[in-house]
C-alpha cells in the first residue's frame, strides 16, 4: 500500500502526468506475494514514503486538496478497474504524512473486504456497487457531538449498520457467514478487492475518521523543512518497521517495536538459568528443562543420604567424583544396617518359630500367617540389600575407572612436558 502511495505521488508531482493502464495502480505484481523479508519490507515502505514527502513539496497542481480518492464519490461510477481501491492516479501527491498504525490497517483492510463481501451475498449487490457504498463512507460527516461514540469506533459502526443494510432485491440467506466468507475469498482471488487498494482506502478512512490522531501520524509535510521531513520520516512512530531477529515475519508501527523485541520468540536471548548458552526464546523453556548445565538436579546417592545443597546439572559430575569417598561410606552404612535388620527378622523368626512348635494346633495358622509376613519383609530387604551392594559395586568401578582416566591424563601431562 505505501509502496503505490509513494508512486502515485510521485506520477502526479511530474509536469506531465503519464497514462496508467495497469488497473492494479501499475504495480505489475500480485499484492498476495509474502516471500518478501519484513525487515527489507519496512525499509522499502519507509524509503517510498520519504519519496513521496519530497515529491509532495515540489507539486503545484492543487484542484483536488484530498487527493484522488478524498472527494465526493457519490456520484461516480467504480468500474472493474477501480474495483481494487484507489489505485487511479491522483491530481496532486498527499500534503501529510501517511504513515498509519500497521495493525489497525490491516485490521480495517480484512473489514473492508466482508463488509463489501456481505452486501455481495446478502445486499445483492454488483462488486462495484458495493465498492462505491463504501467508499462514500469518505464522503459521510463526522458528528461534533461530545457524547456517543468517537474516532474509529464511527468508522465501525457504519460499516455495521452497512452490513446490515438491505437494498431493493436483497435476500436472506442461510449458511450467511460461511457464504461471505467464501465470497470474500472469491473476491480476492478474483482481483477485485486487491489487499493494496483496500489498504488504500483503510488509510483514507483512518484519516477521514480518526480526528484524535491515535491510530495516524497525519503531520503536515509541508510545513517542514527537507531535513526535518527526512528526520520526520525515520522517526515517525508510525512508521512500518520489520523485525530484525530472523525468522521473524512480523511487521509493525515503530511505537511498537521494543514491546515486539520483549515477546519476540526469534529473539536470541541468553539463558534464563545463567549458563552460558544464547537461543532464541521460543526454545528457552525446552532448553532449561533439558540440557541446561544450570538446570537444578539431585545427586544419584541422594536415596542413601547425600544431601548436596544447591547442586546443578552441569557439576554433578564433578560432585560425583569429589564425594566418591563419602558416598561409599554411606553405602556401607547403608548394608550394615539392613544387614542388621535382617539378622534382628532372623532371630523373631527362629524364635517363632520354636513357639510356633510349642503352641497347641490352634494357634499354628496363626503363627505360620505372622511367619509369612516376616518372609516378605525378610525377601524385601534382601533385595534392598542387593540394590545397596551392587550400588557400592558400582560406585566403586566408578571410582576405579575415574582413577585409571586420572592416571592416564597424568601420564599423558607428564610425557607432553618431557
Amino acid at each position: 500500500c505505501y509502496q503505490r502511495m509513494a508512486r502515485e505521488a510521485a506520477a502526479a508531482a511530474e509536469p506531465t502526468v503519464s497514462t496508467n493502464t495497469d488497473p492494479a495502480g501499475g504495480s505489475g505484481r500480485d499484492d498476495s506475494d509474502s516471500t518478501v523479508d519484513p525487515a527489507d519490507k519496512a525499509d522499502s515502505l519507509a524509503e517510498n514514503a520519504r519519496e513521496t514527502a519530497v515529491e509532495a513539496t515540489v507539486s503545484t497542481n492543487a484542484s483536488d486538496p484530498a487527493g484522488s480518492c478524498g472527494g465526493d464519490d457519490s456520484d461516480s461510477t467504480v468500474g472493474p478497474a477501480d474495483e481494487g481501491g484507489c489505485d487511479s492516479e491522483p491530481a496532486s501527491a498527499p500534503a501529510l504524512c501517511e504513515f498509519a498504525d500497521v495493525e489497525t490497517l490491516e485490521l480495517l483492510s480484512a473489514r473492508l473486504l466482508n463488509t463489501m463481501a456481505t452486501r455481495v451475498v446478502q445486499g445483492g449487490l454488483q462488486p462495484s456497487d458495493a465498492m462505491a457504498e463504501v467508499r462514500g463512507l469518505l464522503s459521510e460527516k463526522l458528528s461534533s457531538a461530545k457524547k456517543g461514540p468517537r474516532g474509529l469506533a464511527v468508522l465501525h459502526a457504519r460499516l455495521e449498520k452497512l452490513e446490515a443494510r438491505r437494498s431493493f432485491g436483497g435476500r436472506f440467506v442461510s449458511n450467511a457467514a460461511d457464504k461471505v466468507a467464501g465470497k470474500a475469498r472469491e473476491l480476492e482471488v478474483r482481483g477485485e478487492y486487491r489487499h493494496g487498494g483496500r489498504q488504500r482506502l483503510a488509510l483514507e478512512l483512518v484519516q477521514r475518521y480518526d480526528t484524535t490522531r491515535e491510530w495516524h501520524c497525519g503531520c503536515d509535510m509541508e510545513q517542514l523543512g527537507s531535513t526535518e521531513r527526512e528526520r520526520h520520516l525515520t522517526s515517525c512512530v508510525f512508521r512500518p518497521v520489520g523485525c530484525s531477529h530472523a525468522g521473524c515475519t512480523a511487521l509493525f508501527s515503530a511505537r511498537y517495536e521494543a514491546a515486539h523485541d520483549g515477546s519476540c520468540e526469534f529473539k536470541v536471548v541468553r539463558c534464563a538459568l545463567g549458563c552460558k548458552e544464547s537461543l532464541p526464546r521460543r526454545d528457552m523453556e525446552a532448553h532449561v528443562a533439558g540440557p541446561c548445565a544450570m538446570r537444578p538436579a539431585e545427586c544419584p546417592f541422594r536415596a542413601l543420604g547425600c544431601l548436596a545443597p544447591g547442586l546443578v546439572q552441569g557439576e554433578v559430575a564433578s560432585h560425583l567424583e569429589e564425594a566418591r569417598d563419602a558416598h561409599l561410606q554411606l553405602a556401607m552404612a547403608r548394608l550394615l544396617q539392613q544387614d542388621q535388620e535382617l539378622s534382628e527378622l532372623r532371630q523373631a523368626m527362629t524364635e517363632m518359630r520354636a513357639a510356633a512348635e510349642t503352641t497347641a494346633a490352634t494357634s499354628a495358622s496363626a503363627a505360620a500367617s505372622t511367619i509369612a509376613g516376616l518372609q516378605k519383609k525378610i525377601a524385601a530387604l534382601e533385595a534392598g540389600q542387593a540394590a545397596a551392594q551392587a550400588a557400592a559395586k558400582k560406585s566403586a568401578a566408578q571410582a576405579k575407572d575415574t582413577t585409571a582416566a586420572l592416571a592416564t591424563r597424568l601420564a599423558k601431562l607428564e610425557r607432553e612436558r618431557g
